[in-house]
């Protein structure tokens, strides 16, 4: 594993790159990862999510969670769909995230910010917008 403060950066130009990046990062992962999404809204992160989980051998459409909190996805391995869109910082605080992080599959966090570093294992993906399609990918603590 690289040294924690390791970044890597991708830069896609539409969301068929994204998904694909996400397919890429999907190949990495081991059952027990939590992987940190952030961005603003618009960013591609449940575009990223989705090409994770079309990596991870999930054949349901992905859509954003926002509404249900958390969703959960069979492929390969579990995979849970967090998304704190809809939350203040207070809600969350009271919110059983625990319950919704798998050890025996992947937990994918979307707005993570919000949870004020709740918890530090896990890898991190920022998002940033630089055009119309195109965004920037800062990876953290990933494993080459």
């Amino acid at each position: 594993m690289p040294d924690k403060r390791e970044l890597n950066k991708i830069i896609t130009n539409s969301p068929e790159e994204t998904v694909d990046v996400g397919k890429k990062i999907a190949s990495r992962l081991k059952s027990g990862d939590i992987i940190y999404l952030y961005g603003e809204l618009g960013s591609g992160k449940t575009v990223l999510v989705k090409g994770i989980c079309q990596g991870l051998g999930v054949k349901e459409d992905v859509t954003s969670s926002s509404f249900v909190i958390a969703t959960e996805y069979k492929g390969k391995m579990l995979v849970s769909h967090i998304d704190l869109y809809r939350l203040d910082k207070s809600d969350i605080a009271e919110l059983p995230i625990d319950e919704y992080i798998l050890q025996d599959g992947i937990t994918l966090i979307e707005w993570a910010d919000r949870i004020n570093n709740r918890y530090k294992e896990g890898h991190c993906i920022k998002i940033n917008i630089i055009g119309t399609n195109k965004r920037e990918f800062i990876f953290e603590n990933f494993r080459n």
